[in-house]
């Protein structure tokens, strides 16, 4: 939903946006942000920079006011609805219990089908991603996917094809797979990981304009023309991770997933 009165979107933020932005919202430093969440400056200022292009927003500060601002609207929503929803229980004790032996009832299949969901689907794994030097943070995307294409079984015909296409694609971005910096790319049956690293800039001016070369390759490893052109490869975006490698300061990691379409 729009923030009313400003046109800021905030239904575009992922949830580890939100989370860095609740930390700005607490007084807390892009510096003492990372440091909270394990990662390094770099990292949590790409990702403010990402949920201002995402919501249109002019300021991190501003832009972390409006969520807090917003999420609590909605937990003085949720304490109305609790005291109304405690009133109409209070008028029929009978009506009360067979909803609660229904909703009983609805919790174990629900349950049960989760059970015989998780064990066909991959868990987000404690693996250390090697870019990284760390685990992915615990959010359900990309973390998932990032356990998903290390399960599945490969599809030998279509996965090194597909990788090579991919390589070859993902290399005519400025900075990728260049000077030092990595690319890795990884495909299994139904799913594929761009994977890589870009060294940052040494001053934090150069990492924060958006018309330096670092700023404009982040941009270009996420908005057309590369999902068309991998479009055209029969492959559909899914999720994007970019954040930074445990001792390595200077360092950019981003993880890509793509779906197979065909």
């Amino acid at each position: 939903m729009f923030e009313q009165g400003n046109g800021v979107d905030l239904s575009r933020l992922n949830e580890a946006e939100r989370q860095v932005l609740r930390l700005l919202a607490e007084g807390h430093t892009a510096k003492s942000v990372a440091n909270e969440l394990g990662s390094t400056p770099a990292a949590v200022n790409e990702r403010l920079r990402e949920a201002r292009r995402k919501t249109g927003a002019g300021s991190s500060r501003e832009l972390a006011r409006l969520l807090k601002s917003q999420e609590n609207r909605h937990d003085e929503m949720g304490v109305v609805h609790r005291a109304l929803a405690n009133q109409s229980q209070g008028q029929s004790v009978a009506r009360h219990w067979r909803r609660q032996l229904g909703a009983l009832s609805m919790l174990l299949f629900v349950a049960a089908g989760a059970v015989a969901l998780m064990s066909q689907n991959p868990q987000t794994s404690n693996e250390a991603e090697p870019l990284i030097g760390a685990p992915l943070e615990r959010f359900k995307q990309p973390a998932d996917l990032h356990a998903q294409v290390r399960s599945e079984l490969r599809d030998p015909e279509w996965a090194p094809r597909m990788e090579k296409a991919i390589k070859a694609r993902v290399l005519k971005i400025p900075l990728i797979g260049k000077d030092g910096n990595e690319l890795r790319v990884t495909c299994a049956a139904t799913l594929c990981e761009i994977a890589g690293s870009i060294v940052a800039p040494p001053s934090t001016a150069e990492r924060e304009d958006p018309q330096s070369q670092f700023s404009k390759t982040i941009r270009d490893l996420q908005v057309p023309p590369l999902p068309d052109d991998l479009a055209r490869f029969g492959l559909k975006h899914e999720s994007g991770n970019f954040t930074g490698a445990k001792g390595k300061p200077d360092q950019t990691v981003f993880l890509l997933y793509y779906s197979r379409t065909k």
